[in-house]
């Protein structure tokens, strides 16, 4: 089998169910105090140990590690997020690790850490935008970033682009619509917009036109289309997306095999917490293939069935 990320997993909990409508999300993934949001359109809460790293979708290409923390002084029932991402590819044939992508919470027990003294120049423009005001940091293949950034991996086989946005152009949940996840886009799309395959080797903030580009097909899924397709348009006439500075970040992460709509944000309001809502936007089709698929996610890839016939959507135990 292949190994695990960084971060090793602990051994699925079993989740509660929660009372939610059946229909199937646009795209799977995991949001607030974790619900997640089957393959096939399932839908129930996780109940996860504080500090603990979970296996979501573990396959012969990749494996999607979540980090769950317990924040003390948050509503009962609203009190748990998830705060880690990890992937690793692998080679399919030889096992082989290809890349490991973390984004984590810096600090898990304070929120508006302060960004410090991070901007940096590049060409003749001066960039800031620490990431959730120095809460957030990713880390690709080793190399620790803290700031927006368009990053391209060395082989060319994925990109991360991260920024700080507004609430407006932050993805709605439980997004719900009525076509099976199974039948939704035969090429390999989970609801997401196809990113570019523009690449750039390494770091690169030449611009922020052609990322906003990219960013244009995420519009149709966010909480206000309009505010934020005039916050975009303002980003891209003052070509300043990567410098603006917040506590709401955006990540997407695209590679061959699979690709992530990740959004950070910070409570500071009912108590202190982080949260990272994680959505799996895409995936290859010959990975779609692969078999098993195991992990929190991976056992929702096939539908079940109580005896009646009825499929289940609500709970994992079923």
């Amino acid at each position: 089998p292949a190994p695990s990320p960084g971060p090793t997993t602990t051994p699925t909990p079993a989740p509660t169910a929660v009372p939610t409508p059946a229909p199937t999300s646009k795209g799977p993934g995991v949001n607030g105090d974790p619900i997640i949001i089957g393959l096939s359109g399932q839908v129930f809460k996780f109940l996860g140990r504080s500090g603990a790293w979970y296996s979501a979708i573990s396959t012969k290409s990749f494996q999607w590690n979540m980090k769950v923390q317990f924040f003390e002084g948050c509503p009962e029932d609203s009190d748990s997020f998830t705060t880690g991402f990890a992937l690793t590819l692998f080679d399919p044939m030889t096992g082989r690790q290809r890349h490991q992508i973390e984004i984590n919470v810096v600090n898990e027990h304070h929120t508006q850490i302060g960004c410090g003294k991070l901007n940096w120049l590049v060409g003749r423009k001066t960039y800031g935008g620490c990431l959730g005001g120095g809460s957030l940091e990713i880390v690709i293949d080793g190399h620790k970033i803290t700031e927006s950034v368009d990053y391209e991996l060395a082989d060319f086989s994925g990109r991360v682009i991260a920024f700080n946005t507004i609430h407006q152009c932050s993805r709605r949940w439980f997004d719900f619509d009525e076509t099976p996840i199974q039948d939704i886009g035969h090429g390999g799309s989970i609801g997401g917009a196809a990113l570019s395959t523009k690449r750039i080797r390494g770091r690169s903030l030449a611009s922020s036109r052609g990322v906003l580009d990219i960013l244009s097909g995420i519009k149709e899924s966010v909480v206000d289309k309009e505010a934020c397709t005039r916050w975009m348009e303002e980003r891209r006439e003052k070509d300043d997306l990567f410098a603006q500075n917040g506590f709401w970040s955006t990540i997407i992460v695209k590679t061959e095999e699979v690709a992530f709509h990740i959004e950070y944000k910070q409570e500071v309001d009912r108590c202190s917490a982080h949260n990272l809502d994680v959505w799996m936007s895409e995936v290859n089709p010959s990975v779609l293939r692969e078999g098993p698929w195991k992990g929190v996610f991976g056992e929702t890839k096939d539908l079940n069935h109580v005896s009646a016939g009825e499929p289940v959507h609500a709970d994992r135990k079923d």
